[in-house]
């Protein structure tokens, strides 16, 4: 059945007053969402939202008071709200930023509220909380940097980690604005300056490689040195056998048994001096030989420093501020770090191997020769004194009978007395320089003397003297 336009016009008319009767069902009105729009000053009240003002540092349209920039009613009657866009979109909705290669991971993951409140806090760009604890550590655990060791590095025991990071991006490993050590230097340029001064660089400096020896964060030791030195040195220093001389040595030098070590010589970056010495080594050695020191084997090493200032004649090598000639400055499997071979006891068989050590500067022939001319000085005419006292098969005195090895008070280095026997029995040698020789009164023989020819001064030999003087 079709109904005429005229019926429909009828029906449309009397529409409204069927409704009012309840002839029709009625339909609910439709409520749309509602948008605050301008400033929403009843959002932070004493009622509500009291702390989103508070902080010291707000987000920019907290502190405009622009809530509509990120929320938006859904319920107003359920006073419930939601965000204009989805949650991992919403920041980068203004805070558009190109991404570098390696990126934070809450920024990759969008979770800028793991690190920044939305709203405002105490700290600076709205941080959750102080990054030289609060903030960064709950991700970068403390065991990762050995938090709470000594010698801190100060951007770190500040809170000011993004001194060495980026917050959010970066083209560089860990987020470093820049590589080491450029970014180390952007501290320590003053460290530069030393080392571009000096002629003698330690190889990580000079490799640029400054986390070979130090932690960018925190360590147990001092310096953020990665480890205990000498055990840090040691990483190193195994091509050169030095791990192995210490270890196995039955003789190690008592500065690395101090809490320097290594360092206590050596200085770590730079210095003007070969192998990064910290000082000339007759300045070094007598920085902790100028006192009696006890040596590993119990006996008392003379306070070499007053030895030295009391005897003006010196051994050559410590005329020349050198100690090293002799004695091995780390370890050594012979008595007093000695670099080489010489017989400890007073008597000893003649070896040219057992006195290895002396014949590393003197010539062999000093001992060996029978015709002394020319070999030594210590000769009775062309007679070798040094064949006589030490060339024995069996008992052979070695150089300490006679010779002080770093300083004396009298010529060729001789001693004032000799130690003797088991309990190291000092005996004068009364040793008295003549024109053209010497003598000596020892306890173990009488005056005996010796003359290397006829003297220049023409002195006639002192009265009581055995006939060998003059031969």
């Amino acid at each position: 059945m079709r109904i005429s336009r005229t019926a429909c016009s009828v029906l449309l008319a009397l529409l409204p007053g069927l409704r009012a009767a309840g002839q029709t069902p009625a339909e609910p009105p439709v409520t749309q969402p509602e948008r605050p729009t301008g400033p929403v000053d009843s959002c932070a009240t004493a009622e509500c939202h009291t702390k989103t003002m508070a902080g010291r540092f707000l987000h920019g349209p907290t502190a405009q008071k622009q809530c509509e920039s990120c929320h938006v009613a859904e319920d107003v009657r359920k006073h419930t709200f939601g965000l204009v866009v989805p949650k991992s979109e919403l920041c980068v909705y203004c805070h558009t930023k190109a991404e570098r290669t390696v990126v934070h991971k809450p920024v990759a993951d969008r979770e800028c509220v793991k690190c920044h409140d939305p709203h405002g806090s105490d700290y600076p760009k709205s941080l959750l909380g102080d990054p030289s604890g609060a903030l960064c550590l709950p991700c970068h655990k403390p065991k990762d940097h050995g938090r709470g060791g000594q010698g801190g590095n100060p951007p770190q025991t500040v809170g000011a980690c993004n001194v060495c990071h980026e917050p959010h991006s970066s083209w560089l490993p860990k987020l470093l604005p820049a590589e080491p050590p450029q970014l180390c230097l952007t501290c320590h340029e003053d460290m530069w300056t030393r080392v571009e001064l000096v002629g003698n660089s330690h190889a990580p400096v000079q490799q640029g490689r400054c986390l070979a020896c130090h932690d960018a964060h925190t360590t147990g030791h001092p310096r953020q040195l990665r480890d205990a030195v000498p055990q840090l040195c040691f990483s190193c220093h195994e091509h050169d056998a030095m791990r192995m001389l210490v270890e196995t040595s039955a003789v190690v030098h008592g500065a690395l048994s101090t809490d320097e070590s290594c360092r206590a010589c050596h200085v770590g970056h730079s210095s003007v001096l070969p192998f990064l010495l910290a000082g000339s080594e007759k300045e070094l050695c007598l920085s902790c030989h100028n006192e009696p020191l006890l040596a590993q084997d119990g006996h008392t090493i003379a306070d070499m420093a007053f030895a030295l200032k009391a005897n003006p004649r010196h051994h050559g090598p410590i005329r020349e501020g050198k100690c090293t000639p002799c004695h091995d400055p780390h370890a050594s499997p012979r008595a007093a770090l000695l670099r080489k071979d010489y017989p400890g006891d007073f008597y000893a068989p003649f070896d040219i191997a057992a006195y290895a050590l002396c014949f590393e500067c003197h010539v062999e022939r000093l001992a060996m020769a029978e015709d002394a001319v020319g070999a030594t000085g210590f000769r009775d005419q062309e007679r070798n004194l040094h064949l006589l006292h030490v060339n024995k098969e069996r008992r052979g005195r070695n150089c300490l009978a006679c010779h002080e090895v770093h300083a004396s008070g009298r010529a060729f280095h001789i001693r004032d007395t000799v130690p003797f026997g088991p309990r190291d029995w000092e005996i004068e040698i009364n040793y008295t320089r003549l024109p053209n020789g010497g003598m000596c009164l020892p306890a173990c023989h009488e005056a005996k003397a010796y003359d290397r020819g006829q003297s220049e001064l023409g002195e006639a030999p002192p009265a009581g003297l055995k006939p060998e003087y003059q031969k």
